[in-house]
Formats: C-alpha cells, structure tokens, sequence
C-alpha cells in the first residue's frame, strides 16, 4: 500500500499510526499518533505539497520539553515505515479538530 493509502486506512478506521517523519532539519525517530485529515496545500510560488494533520500522543519531538497529545502537520512525502496499529483501540477525534476548516478546502480525506 503507499503512503496515501495507509493514512486514508487509518482515518477511515480511527486507528493510531506508528511512522518515521525522516526530513531534514527535524528529529528522527518513531512517532505515534492520530490521524485526522490529509489535505493539499499550496504555496505562493504555486508549489503544491500533500499534508497530514496527526495529534501525535509519543515518541520523538523537535521540541525539547514537549508534552502529548499535540496537533502536528507533516508533510507526506517525508513520512517513512507508516504502520497502522490495529490492536490499538480507536482514538476519539482530538476536541481541537476543525472538520470545517478552511484549510480542509482541497481535503483527500478526514475524519
């Protein structure tokens, strides 16, 4: 499956994921966390990239004191050995989520 289809999987089942975020610049190691939407942006250059919004609940940070759960935007292309963790229970959809955001206007998929 690719990437793309691992993340609609694991939104569509409410499962949490267990990936790798290998970009340059940011800390590299295992993550867990809820996927809540996928999404394409663009930017003022007209670059577009595909997203994925996930409240990361453990594993690594860029941030050297930083607390769970936490909302986080990744970019897919950097998104390595995704693994839906499917004995894990289905997460509740984070109180923070904005199903109606605007950002949501060019959504692949979300809960």
């Amino acid at each position: 499956m690719t990437t793309l289809e691992i993340l609609t999987q694991a939104i569509k089942e409410r499962k949490p994921i267990s990936f790798q975020y290998i970009k340059p610049g940011k800390t590299s190691g295992n993550r867990i966390g809820n996927t809540h939407a996928i999404f394409l942006s663009t930017k003022n250059d007209g670059t577009q990239s595909t997203h994925v919004h996930i409240v990361q609940t453990s594993g690594v940070t860029d941030e050297p004191e930083e607390t769970f759960p936490k909302w986080n935007t990744f970019k897919i292309e950097f998104l390595t050995d995704i693994e839906i963790l499917e004995n894990a229970p289905t997460f509740e959809i984070d109180p923070l989520y904005k199903p109606n955001s605007p950002m949501y206007s060019r959504v692949i998929e979300k809960i």
